[in-house]
């Protein structure tokens, strides 16, 4: 199968809106506020690598970023408020190793989004934007998306926008430890079939995962 390459889309430059949310490509601008982000312990907690120490450290892991997605090999977007402009979440995709039949095409994703909106629909809102976005911009077959086994926040998430857990897996942090994750994925007819329709975003109520989840991450912080 050819190599996908992000900059072919014809709206990889493109905003996207919800009722609440736009998502636009990320930027070297939205390093401070991503970096603020980071001084919330819960954040760093499910990522795969460590609170960065400064703004000029993570400005170069927001540069390697934005260079796979020059060279397109990723795509890469903020979701901000519409309102204030707040960065709410960092999303990017990428084109899966050949592991599906060869008329399939499995795009991975990342889901970065701050603790402050874990607890609202707006979380669910966001994720069911980028499906709607992944799916429209590209011919994915597949969607899928990985967190910690301990995150139930993105596990409530996921399932709120239709996303099925398929496997357990480890993954490895930068720091060298394996981390126990799960795998979650959607396929573009189980989309078709089941995805949401914009009307109902913000009816939908944060599930009991995500409450546990956002009163540990308080505690974190006390």
């Amino acid at each position: 199968m050819k190599r996908f390459d992000w900059n072919d889309l014809e709206g990889i430059e493109k905003h996207y809106y919800s009722e609440r949310v736009v998502f636009r490509p990320l930027m070297e601008c939205d390093v401070y506020p991503i970096f603020m982000a980071t001084t919330n312990p819960a954040f760093n907690r499910y990522l795969l690598w460590d609170a960065p120490e400064s703004v000029s450290q993570l400005l170069q892991r927001i540069e390697l970023l934005l260079d796979e997605r020059r060279k397109g090999q990723m795509g890469v977007w903020v979701a901000a408020e519409i309102t204030t402009g707040a960065f709410v979440a960092l999303f990017r995709a990428h084109v899966a190793e050949q592991t599906c039949p060869a008329e399939e095409m499995r795009v991975d994703t990342g889901i970065w989004l701050h603790p402050n909106y874990w607890l609202e629909g707006l979380s669910v809102e966001i994720g069911a934007l980028f499906m709607e976005l992944l799916f429209a911009e590209t011919p994915a077959s597949v969607i899928r998306a990985e967190t910690y086994v301990d995150n139930k926040a993105s596990k409530g998430m996921f399932r709120a926008v239709g996303l099925k857990y398929v496997e357990n897996l480890n993954v490895w942090h930068e720091n060298g430890t394996l981390m126990p994750s799960e795998a979650h994925q959607i396929s573009r007819h189980e989309y078709k079939i089941k995805g949401l329709a914009r009307a109902r975003y913000q009816d939908i109520k944060s599930t009991k995962e995500a409450r546990i989840s956002s009163v540990e991450s308080r505690k974190l912080l006390v």
